[in-house]
């Protein structure tokens, strides 16, 4: 089966940071829960520069991590790739 990706660039500024941080982990429970997968990244020389990258089994599940908050660009796993 096909995976599905999706991937959000955030710009948090300093004083939203910590908010941020501490948000992350029940984000992750919540993909976990899924299941699917929920990594962060932050840009090397680019302080608040994020990108969130959610990986799932389908657009369905990829759904129900997201929430309402479905914006995000689905992409589909390339077979042989």
């Amino acid at each position: 089966m096909a995976r599905a990706l999706t991937i959000v660039e955030r710009q948090v500024p300093d004083a939203e940071r910590a908010a941020y941080f501490a948000a992350l982990p029940q984000r992750k429970q919540r993909a976990s829960a899924v299941p699917a997968h929920f990594w962060v990244f932050e840009h090397a020389s680019e302080r608040g520069r994020f990108i969130e990258f959610t990986e799932a089994g389908s657009e369905t599940e990829l759904a129900a991590v997201h929430g309402q908050d479905m914006s995000a660009s689905c992409w589909h796993e390339v077979q042989g790739g």
